[in-house]
């Protein structure tokens, strides 16, 4: 605490000429800078308290570690949050009478609207008068030209949602200056599961012809109760310095948002509600063969994956198995990765089937009905069923195969007669050498021209390499459209992904090699449309419609073999950014 010359020689002036200080009455004033204001505004209250005081060579000397009194400030915390409180001190001396004179300033934020009444507080035996604020709801509007230092936005990526389907919470948190302390509230709600997904981001926007830096978070809900979810404010506190040094408390809280929650409908016919993006169910064997041995075994592993599902919510896949096998099920194994778009989540079930008796034995067919939430339609994940044929121990003995009638018999070969002329020799050492090196450039030609059939029928029918069997394309088909039909930029980046799998073609980088592989102009006019929306400047969002996007993506996805290149344009002259391009 910095003493100033002339308070250090009042200081000593009163040590010089006080040596008793007279009783006098304790003084207590409160006076706050506005009595009314907005629920995100916060007021300045000053506390001035005087009291006697007695100095000695002690005191003079350690002023910086003297302990003052300070006001009972536990009446305030009733209707104010004590953002922030500093104190500053005086003394002076009249006529031997040595006084301090003390200063708090507190910064004060309400925590409800309505009539709210600072109260008396207290100061050793003096006690202030109280005082009435009202608090109006809403945000304050903000002077001409004046931006607000802090602001805060949620949304959803939905206006509604089934019981226990996925519904992602964005938040994002503007602020002006430099940050010194802040606390960002989290969503909560005692009937939905609630999780972050993913890092916070951080980036700078202009809004209201002002620079903001913003801090983005987002969080995966799953609401476990059909009706409205009520989703409360979230509020900011903090402190930023500007570009001049002031110091600004900033504060501010979105609006509550409700969501209905639809409860599960009546047509869906599985025994687990399991609303998704997409769902798949696919087996794996350790031998593709369908002959097992008596007495051997065999490991089955079924697989369910889903998008927008919790590990935890995934159902048992209840396979059934004959008496002619004996079953040991390991345990099973649940994943769930949560990223900034999504949740991804798997059960992975493995068992060992034992072979017991000879026969033919058939899995039966394995159904698990789901919700399409894309499509708002059910579906059915379906695992054909599988025949398999146990043959008998006892054949498979190995044992001698009996000559045939009419073969040769073979007999040992004739003893060498050592009056036999001599085999001719060996060739010479460097014919051996032109052997071998014939039969390895031979060889070599062989395996070249093999591989180049291998690899022009590979990429001659990309329809083999496609996704028919491998969920991984689906899953990435599911997230593409969903984004389309939301009209996200992520259907951007999507795209090419999706489509280097579906066509296996790595050649696929970007927006503008899919839109010439395709030779759609269709589908390239809706992309056109799609930017346009989301970084044109003024863009006519009531024309959009994602439903032709999306149509034309289905049509690319049927597509069977490779399309013919197209010898088009650039694809951004006409307008059409880059994925990567910043608005």
């Amino acid at each position: 605490m910095v003493i100033h010359v002339r308070q250090l020689i009042l200081l000593i002036l009163a040590l010089l000429f006080t040596a008793t200080v007279p009783a006098a009455d304790d003084r207590l004033e409160v006076h706050v800078d506005r009595t009314q204001l907005h629920e995100n505004q916060t007021l300045t209250m000053t506390v001035t308290g005087e009291m006697p005081f007695s100095m000695d060579l002690d005191m003079l000397f350690n002023l910086g570690e003297m302990e003052l009194p300070s006001p009972e400030e536990a009446a305030l915390e009733g209707n104010f949050e004590i953002l922030g409180k500093h104190q500053k001190y005086s003394l002076r001396s009249v006529n031997g009478d040595a006084r301090a004179i003390i200063t708090w300033i507190y910064e004060l934020a309400p925590k409800q609207t309505g009539t709210l009444e600072i109260p008396s507080l207290k100061f050793r035996d003096a006690r202030s008068q109280p005082i009435s604020v009202d608090v109006l709801a809403g945000q304050a509007p903000a002077a001409d030209d004046d931006a607000p230092m802090a602001l805060v936005e949620v949304e959803t990526d939905k206006s509604d949602v089934y019981v226990q389907e996925q519904l992602v919470l964005t938040v994002r948190l503007f602020y002006r200056g430099n940050l010194i302390r802040g606390d960002l509230s989290q969503p909560s709600h005692k009937d939905a599961l609630i999780e972050a997904m993913g890092e916070q981001q951080e980036y700078v926007r202009v809004r209201n012809n002002a620079r903001y830096r913003v801090v983005e978070r987002r969080y995966v809900i799953y609401p476990q109760n059909p009706g409205t979810l009520d989703i409360g404010s979230i509020s900011f506190n903090g402190q930023a310095r500007s570009d001049n040094g002031q110091l600004n408390f900033l504060r501010d809280q979105s609006a509550p948002i409700q969501v209905p929650v639809k409860n599960v409908p009546a047509d869906f016919t599985g025994d687990t509600w399991l609303p998704a993006a997409s769902l798949e169910l696919s087996e794996a064997w350790s031998d593709r063969s369908t002959q097992i041995q008596a007495g051997k075994s065999i490991t089955r592993t079924l697989q369910l994956n889903a998008l927008g599902l919790l590990g935890s919510a995934l159902p048992p896949l209840e396979a059934k198995y004959s008496d002619a096998v004996r079953s040991y099920p390991d345990k099973p194994e649940m994943e769930s990765s949560v990223d900034r778009r999504t949740v991804t989540s798997s059960r992975t079930e493995s068992t060992a089937l034992v072979a017991v008796q000879p026969g033919e034995i058939t899995l039966p067919e394995l159904r698990i009905p789901w919700w399409d939430t894309v499509n708002d339609r059910q579906r059915v994940a379906t695992l054909p069923a599988r025949t398999l044929t146990i043959t008998d121990s006892n054949a498979a003995s190995a044992t001698p195969p009996a000559q045939e009638p009419g073969q040769p018999e073979q007999t040992q070969p004739p003893a060498t007669d050592n009056n036999r002329p001599e085999t001719p020799a060996d060739p010479a050492p460097m014919d051996r050498t032109w052997l071998w090196l014939a039969v390895a450039l031979g060889t070599g030609w062989a395996l070249t021209v093999l591989f180049w059939w291998l690899n022009r029928k590979r990429e001659a029918d990309p329809e083999d390499a496609s996704s028919a069997s491998d969920p991984t394309e689906s899953v990435l088909f599911a997230d593409l459209e969903s984004n389309a039909r939301a009209g996200s930029a992520q259907t951007l980046s999507l795209l090419p992904r999706w489509a280097r799998q579906r066509f296996a073609n790595r050649h696929l980088r970007s927006l503008s090699d899919v839109v010439r592989f395709s030779d759609d102009n269709e589908l390239e006019a809706e992309l056109e449309r799609l930017q346009a929306r989301l970084y044109g400047e003024g863009g006519d969002h009531e024309r959009w419609s994602p439903e032709k996007l999306v149509q034309r993506l289905q049509v690319l996805r049927e597509r069977r073999g490779t399309t013919r290149q197209s010898h088009l344009a650039p694809l951004y002259p006409n307008g059409l950014r880059s994925p990567d391009a910043k608005a």
